[in-house]
């Protein structure tokens, strides 16, 4: 019932001007409080923008980066059978010169004598 009653107060602020002020009031400070927090919305959204921004920026220069890689890979896989052909030469001769001293290390395309 108490409710309802104060329900009906806040209905009908002319039967109690003072309840209405208060109300009003009440009203005001929660504009108030949801301006505030709208505005470092606000603020917090431009910062995110901004780091968004910059991560773009970032991520098409290692796009960037990561493609002339790619081509500097398949350039030297192009190199890479008359390079083959210079390294198996020289394994042959250091096999050759002292067999038991040579062993062959593999890491990945790469082949070196440890």
């Amino acid at each position: 019932m108490d409710g309802q009653r104060g329900f009906y107060e806040m209905e009908n602020p002319t039967e109690n001007p003072s309840k209405a002020a208060e109300y009003l009031k009440e009203l005001n400070k929660i504009i108030e409080t949801q301006q505030g927090l709208l505005e470092k919305q606000r603020v917090r959204i431009e910062e995110l923008e901004l780091q968004v921004t910059d991560l773009c920026k970032e991520n098409a220069c290692l796009k960037d980066q990561h493609q002339r890689h790619l081509a500097t890979c398949r350039l030297q896989q192009g190199n890479h059978s008359s390079l083959g052909a210079i390294k198996e030469n020289v394994m042959q001769e250091n096999t050759a010169q002292n067999p038991s001293a040579v062993t062959l290390l593999e890491t990945g395309s790469d082949c070196r004598i440890a």
